[in-house]
């Protein structure tokens, strides 16, 4: 014998939850960001990097495919100093992505004698607490209306 139990209106007094989820990841990405450039800037040994810095910026919140809220701080634009050749063709020359020259930074090129200067990890962890209580604010305000 199967029993049901039914009941309404707790989902008048909920917020909407995606609503609140993109909320509370908008409000921690400014403080991922922030860290992130402070972290870039550690790295950064001359002039022609720091666009580098400047390139950092916040993607758009939105919802990941297993419900999860996501955004990130990202390298957008390409160099104003740092072009390239194409190894097959030598045609032209193309700028270099500034998020190629953070991945150079983060793991370097061992081929050419450049070390790795890891900055990404150190980023996240000093935007940890601060974007995690951004974001339980957000929520309090929300939910624990």
């Amino acid at each position: 014998m199967g029993m049901t139990f039914e009941f309404s209106g707790l989902s008048d007094m909920m917020p909407d939850i995606d609503e609140v989820g993109i909320e509370m990841v908008e409000a921690a990405g400014p403080i991922l960001v922030e860290k992130t450039k402070k972290a870039v800037q550690g790295v950064v040994r001359h002039e022609g990097e720091s666009e580098l810095v400047k390139s950092v910026t916040m993607s758009k919140p939105k919802k990941g495919k297993w419900g999860d809220f996501i955004v990130s701080a990202y390298f957008k634009g390409s160099s104003k100093t740092k072009t390239y050749r194409h190894t097959k063709t030598h045609r032209g020359k193309y700028a270099v992505s500034n998020a190629l020259k953070a991945v150079w930074k983060e793991y370097g090129i061992p081929s050419r004698g450049i070390p790795a200067q890891p900055f990404i990890e150190q980023a996240t962890a000093a935007a940890e607490t601060e974007a995690l209580d951004a974001m339980q604010d957000v929520f309090d305000k929300r939910v624990g209306e």
